[in-house]
């Protein structure tokens, strides 16, 4: 893809481009519907057209330009092959991937955070857990009810438990996953899009494990990651972007630890136990998410 705004002056059929500025040339096999959609929801009055086996992009004179490269330097790793087939483009560099997913960023520091206050300030966990508790002794703790709690008005114990981990592999594992399975959601469906999805995931998964597995000392980001990779999977077989599709085989990978967590083993050979019941039902509401979604983006698109 290249750009740079120019006057133009020759007409394609009904289009005069006398009053219209030339912005960019894009190749010819890929579908700018996304693309349109967003000029479109940015009130840009534009126009595309074929020149030399090339897509070229006009917008109406006296658009705002800082707008349409802004716009257009945010999908162009998005754009898709036409017919539905996937395009091996290249992802932005790590700074501009920070400064389009300010959400992902946000969890990611607020799960470092709640990593350090389990390591150095344990007697403040409490605030952030599905109950509050009070420890007994090292081996004992004493919970109290949910019901009362959110009678209080602590509804963040609904969504903060997420936040807490459970030492150093606990924080690696899901920051590492996070990272991968949120920049692609924030970056294609946006960052009020992505912390719905999280903030909805985070309390089915969190209420799903405090229902299955009664009182107990549980966080971690896993029941929120499986919903977002659910969410990833089933979006994209029903609605194929190469901005959602993941490498080959991660998919294979976190479906084969998760019945590995519910077979026992790891529990076996690590401090404390799994929360499979956030991890199921995590997977389970992102999937119905990403179908939700997915149908309603390839209904837009078909449009």
């Amino acid at each position: 893809m290249t750009f740079g705004a120019a006057r133009g002056d020759r007409r394609d059929g009904m289009l005069s481009v006398t009053d219209w500025v030339r912005v960019a040339e894009i190749a010819e096999e890929l579908d700018l519907s996304p693309l349109r959609r967003r000029l479109g929801m940015a009130g840009i009055e534009h126009r595309i057209t074929q020149e030399s086996g090339q897509q070229v992009l006009w917008v109406a004179e006296g658009a705002a330009m800082d707008e349409v490269i802004s716009i257009l330097r945010g999908v162009s790793y998005q754009l898709p092959l036409k017919g539905g087939r996937q395009w091996p483009g290249q992802w932005p560099g790590l700074a501009e991937q920070c400064r389009r997913t300010p959400v992902l960023i946000a969890s990611l520091v607020l799960s470092v955070f709640g990593a350090l206050l389990v390591y150095w300030r344990f007697d403040w966990v409490h605030w952030l857990t599905f109950q509050d508790f009070v420890l007994l002794s090292p081996r004992e703790i004493s919970f109290g009810s949910v019901e009362e709690a959110l009678a209080k008005g602590q509804y963040w114990r609904l969504v903060t438990p997420v936040f807490l981990h459970f030492g150093l592999f606990h924080i690696a594992f899901n920051g590492m996953w996070l990272w991968e399975f949120g920049r692609r959601i924030e970056a294609f469906a946006g960052s009020l899009h992505l912390a719905l999805v999280m903030l909805f995931s985070a309390v089915v998964s969190n209420w799903c494990q405090y229902v299955w597995e009664g009182p107990s000392l549980f966080g971690g980001m896993s029941g929120v990651l499986y919903s977002l990779l659910g969410y990833l999977w089933i979006r994209n077989w029903i609605a194929p972007n190469r901005a959602l599709a993941l490498p080959r085989g991660i998919i294979g990978f976190m479906l084969a630890w998760l019945v590995i967590c519910l077979t026992g083993l790891v529990d076996l050979i690590m401090r404390g136990s799994i929360a499979n019941a956030a991890h199921v039902s995590g997977l389970v509401i992102g999937m119905v998410l990403g179908a939700v979604f997915g149908i309603a983006g390839a209904r837009q698109a078909a449009d």
